[in-house]
């Protein structure tokens, strides 16, 4: 009856403290990640205001520019357009933004960076656009929303382009906010950016994009429709509950069913704001953790109690336990005599049994015993005996290895209690052939890293280089003064910008950029042309521990002749080989591309079509060697006539064609007469070197745009008109 009450209270003093255990953790982790889910919101919020606060920068600096006023100025001048496009792509290109684009005052688009794609703005109207009537009528302006042409996810900021207080147009700058799914990779755990309408418009969780918290109001969706900011048929409101009532204001929120810790950040420059989710199930379950391991604890230390408490078969259960263990254990009292000994002992060191039967046996008999058969080397027994023992009576702690002289290697760890010495031995042979095993492995893996053609470093978290091979030296050639076995990835960085490795600009910024970029522990992979020539391969690898970045490796790989190998197939591949003029395939194709750029432009294009007449005969009367010298010949001569903008390529076998851009038909009967005359002019030679005299009948046709024309339809009208040609007696133009 006693026991079972003296059991039931401490049972429930177990649960209890289990219990004060859960409530005390869940209420100092709620804190810690709370403050943590702060801290990632402010950095969120930094990174969001640095990015937003550039492309107002940018946009401020582009109204002002004298190429968008000088365009806007001289009527839209092809020209001038042009330039402006090209402006335009090289500092969208420089900026890193996603768009640039300019509008006249009726909204429709007239330059942008994107001018050379399918999918560019070039023609399309935005007027519709919050941040065009902002820019017209308040001179700058801003809107988020879904690109009505790329379909991304961007920011719209916009600014008047001004003259003389005239408004001549409005230039606006996007960056695609698609991008900050890099920044996901680094915050652990969901978050969201919500608009002023309620909106999830971006979120790590790809079940909360474009989700509404709440139902939107009549107005709001008025407004996303006319100005088309977001798909509206696809906003449903999201499955969230709050602790208050309001999502701004709570702690804790459950969406979807599931519960978790939540901040609110509000950016006052966009009217956004930034909702950080933490899983609560962390929190509950360390808590849990914590609860069952102090109640574990508690549980442990009533069972001490109770053992204590009962004061029987101590001895008995004490030396159980030593005989399961896998290590031989000895425990002497104050006077080094044995109290406790298992049979792992006897076994480890070969103990006879005799030496224990004596119920007084001491430190001394075990050592005696052992330096009487050898085991401390050679040498007097009773001087050994003597030492050891003096060793021991120091009362210090010590762990050291011991080889038998069978072979067996043994960690000895010995301990002074405070009445008691305690001393394990456990063997370690197989350990210790694994290590030796594991060295000679490092070094045939050294040996190979050393041996490669490619170079090799890796970078700790501290990006220290801690490894790096010769290769590496030689490819980047670096001096033998930086070879030291740790270098500091900063002193290299700065040494390849003194000279001159990374382009022109202030060394220290170089060394600032790089250094910022490593730390975050990206792959990368690019290739770097030295100021030698020589091209690199460079790919670099995160190294990781249970998902944790803490270093990379990277190889550098000289890859100077596969470039030069690729540029010359891909020139094979492109090229006649006897005329080394462009093929019919890359011509063709070539053409298609000019047509395009017509189409946009609407510049002239003419295509001449040439056959040389009774070519066979040349080859039937003079043999395949003078044809193709005489194929050469013409070729050259041709080229020899037209501009750098022309192109001409071989179609098959006499015949060849040529197309010259920003030509009309005069222009283009002009150069085909030219070259009709040039080739009659030419004076060919035989094996006997006698002359012979080739002549070319040549189709012309020029391109019309308002009929929509394909590269097949151009090179069917030149065709019929070299059949003219031809039928009306060869060497003529039609």
């Amino acid at each position: 009856m006693k026991n079972g009450f003296f059991l039931s209270v401490i049972s429930g003093f177990i649960l209890f403290i289990g219990w004060l255990a859960y409530n005390t953790t869940y209420q100092d982790l709620s804190k810690q990640y709370s403050v943590h889910l702060s801290d990632k919101s402010q950095l969120f919020k930094s990174y969001l205001k640095g990015e937003l606060d550039k492309v107002q920068l940018v946009a401020d600096m582009l109204s002002r520019h004298p190429v968008l006023q000088n365009t806007l100025q001289t009527s839209l001048q092809p020209t001038s357009l042009e330039q402006t496009n090209l402006f335009l792509q090289s500092t969208n290109d420089r900026l890193k933004t996603a768009d640039i684009f300019i509008m006249d005052r009726s909204g429709l688009t007239v330059a942008a960076s994107n001018f050379n794609k399918d999918t560019n703005f070039i023609g399309k109207n935005y007027a519709f656009r919050p941040y065009f009537t902002q820019a017209l009528t308040k001179q700058k302006g801003q809107f988020l929303a879904i690109g009505v042409t790329s379909k991304k996810l961007g920011f719209y900021v916009s600014r008047a382009i001004m003259l003389n207080g005239q408004t001549l147009g409005i230039v606006v700058v996007k960056i695609d906010l698609d991008q900050l799914h890099h920044l996901t990779q680094d915050l652990k755990g969901d978050f969201a950016l919500m608009d002023n309408k309620n909106i999830l418009f971006f979120s790590s969780n790809d079940n909360y994009t474009l989700k509404s918290i709440g139902t939107i109001s009549a107005k709001d969706r008025l407004e996303i429709t006319r100005t088309r900011q977001y798909p509206i048929t696809r906003i449903v409101p999201i499955d969230i509950k709050s602790s208050t009532g309001n999502i701004l204001d709570a702690k804790t929120v459950s969406i979807f069913g599931h519960r978790y810790l939540s901040q609110n950040t509000y950016i006052q420059e966009t009217d956004w704001s930034i909702l950080m989710f933490s899983p609560l199930m962390k929190i509950e379950r360390t808590s849990l953790t914590n609860s069952i391991l102090v109640s574990a604890v508690g549980f442990i230390i009533f069972i001490a109690f109770y053992t204590m408490y009962k004061r029987r078969i101590d001895n008995e259960r004490l030396q159980t336990i030593v005989e399961n263990l896998p290590s031989g254990v000895t425990l002497f009292d104050e006077d080094l005599k044995l109290l406790i000994c298992n049979d792992k002992l006897k076994e480890l060191l070969e103990f006879p049994d005799t030496l224990f039967q004596d119920r007084h046996t001491k430190l001394e008999d075990l050592l005696r015993y052992n330096a009487e058969r050898g085991e401390y080397g050679e040498g007097d027994p009773i001087e050994l005996t003597k030492q050891a023992m003096h060793r021991t009576q120091l009362r210090k702690d010590h762990v050291f290895e011991r080889t038998r002289p069978n072979g067996t290697v043994l960690e000895v760890r010995g301990k002074w209690l405070r009445n008691a010495f305690v001393t394990t031995y456990t063997d370690i042979t197989e350990r210790k052939k694994a290590e030796e095993e594991a060295k000679r492995n490092a070094s045939y893996l050294q040996a190979l890293l050393q041996n490669l053609d490619q170079g090799v470093t890796v970078i700790d978290e501290k990006l220290n280089i801690v490894y790096w091979n010769k290769a590496f030296f030689k490819l980047l050639d670096l001096p033998d003064s930086l070879m030291k076995p740790v270098m500091k990835y900063d002193d290299l960085i700065r040494y390849n910008a003194k000279r001159g490795e990374y382009g022109p600009g202030d060394i220290e910024q170089h060394v600032q950029t790089r250094v910022q970029a490593s730390l975050k522990f990206e792959p990368h992979h690019f290739e770097r042309t030295r100021p030698d020539g020589r091209t690199l391969e460079v790919t670099g690898k995160p190294l990781k521990i249970n998902g944790q970045s803490f270093g990379f490796i990277t190889t550098y790989v000289d890859i100077t002749e596969h470039k030069r190998m690729a540029s010359r197939l891909r020139e094979m591949a492109n090229t006649d080989v006897l005329t080394e003029l462009y093929n019919r395939r890359y011509f063709t194709t070539l053409l298609t591309r000019e047509i395009k750029r017509c189409e946009r432009t609407g510049h002239a294009l003419s295509v001449l079509l040439l056959d040389l007449d009774h070519f066979k005969s040349v080859n039937d009367r003079f043999g395949h060697n003078i044809g193709d010298l005489t194929l050469k010949s013409f070729a050259k001569t041709c080229k020899g006539e037209l501009r750098d903008i022309d192109i001409m390529g071989r179609l098959g076998g006499e015949e060849f064609g040529i197309y010259l851009p920003e030509t009309g038909r005069d222009g283009a009967f002009i150069l085909a007469e030219r070259i009709r005359e040039a080739i009659g002019k030419m004076e060919l030679r035989d094996e006997n070197d006698t002359p012979f005299h080739i002549t070319v009948s040549i189709g012309v046709c020029v391109y019309d745009s308002m009929f929509d024309e394909r590269m097949e339809d151009l090179i069917k009208r030149a065709d019929k008109a070299l059949y003219r040609a031809k039928s009306q007696g060869r060497n003529r133009v039609c």
